[in-house]
């Protein structure tokens, strides 16, 4: 299979370039804690002014945010999440428990443990369900299919297709809000998701995942040595002269599937269709992949109204 054409035509990569961005991520997460306006992004992720009205700007454009006005004079409003927006909360809760899971922040107290509150209170883990079986979905479970009825139409490389851009680390400012700070290097940033999406696609080579994506020997370099050093990749001698490496995703890159799958299932469900020449199956019944997140432990879909958090000690 073409793999430019799997990444350029996936919804996933359809959604990042819409939410692929460290500030857009910061933007959201400030929303779904119930932060609105200019002021408070500001104070909690650090943005700079400008970089935080471009990326608001952009956000209202694609019908994430709404502008709603808090006072008249002088004009000044508040961001508040449309129903596109709201639609991310799935991946949002998703993206949460993988940087609880997985990370550690040490001197800081987060309230980083979600909790359910339908009926009874628990501890909450989402999980991606199958649609149609309604059995969780991981990634050894679905295959990728061609749909011979649709031509693939393809030009240019994938870095031409997909606007990349370089890394920025994040804001070191002591008083910045670090949730979500590690997940961001993997999806907060372009190159670094399309590497790991390279991998998960079955390529495992440097020169491979090179000449799929038409990305410059250095930044491809760079990623690669991050993903390894975020423990999400494994990187493994497989000849000795010269020496020549392939990298594998480890347990902690494996579980990023079902956030990405629920990035997906955002896209088909509020976003024109658009047709896709490459599609997932659910080996378990056999069915078009579509997925819902849900609480593992009571197995109900999940609202914004019943989830809270509780400080972990």
């Amino acid at each position: 299979m073409n793999i430019e054409s799997q990444i350029i035509t996936n919804p996933v990569a359809r959604a990042l370039k819409i939410v692929g961005d460290r500030w857009t991520i910061l933007i959201l997460r400030d929303a779904f804690l119930g932060r609105h306006r200019f002021s408070e992004f500001r104070e909690f992720s650090k943005i700079a002014r400008g970089t935080l009205t471009n990326r608001l700007e952009f956000l209202v454009e694609n019908e994430i945010l709404f502008k709603a006005p808090y006072t008249q004079t002088p004009p000044r409003f508040e961001y508040k999440l449309t129903p596109r927006g709201l639609g991310l909360y799935p991946w949002a809760l998703m993206v949460w428990e993988w940087e609880t899971h997985w990370v550690s922040h040490p001197g800081t107290k987060l309230p980083s443990v979600l909790q359910h509150n339908l009926h009874n209170q628990h501890e909450l883990k989402p999980i991606c369900v199958c649609r149609h079986c309604r059995e969780e979905v991981s990634f050894r479970d679905v295959k990728r299919i061609q749909d011979k009825s649709i031509d693939i139409v393809y030009s240019g490389n994938v870095a031409d297709n997909m606007n990349t851009q370089r890394r920025s680390r994040g804001s070191t400012v002591s008083d910045a809000d670090h949730r979500l700070g590690h997940i961001i290097e993997i999806i907060g940033d372009r190159w670094s998701s399309l590497v790991v999406a390279c991998v998960f696609l079955g390529l495992s080579r440097y020169d491979d995942i090179q000449q799929n994506l038409g990305i410059a020997t250095n930044i491809l370099a760079d990623r690669l040595k991050l993903m390894v050093d975020l423990g999400v990749l494994t990187r493994n001698l497989y000849q000795q002269t010269p020496p020549r490496y392939e990298y594998k995703l480890t347990a902690k890159g494996s579980s990023l599937y079902g956030l990405i799958l629920a990035l997906r299932q955002w896209m088909l469900d509020y976003f024109p269709p658009v047709e896709r020449p490459f599609k997932l199956i659910h080996k378990a019944c056999g069915h078009d992949l579509d997925v819902d997140v849900i609480c593992a432990a009571c197995l109900s879909k999940l609202l914004p109204e019943q989830v809270g958090f509780s400080t972990q000690e």
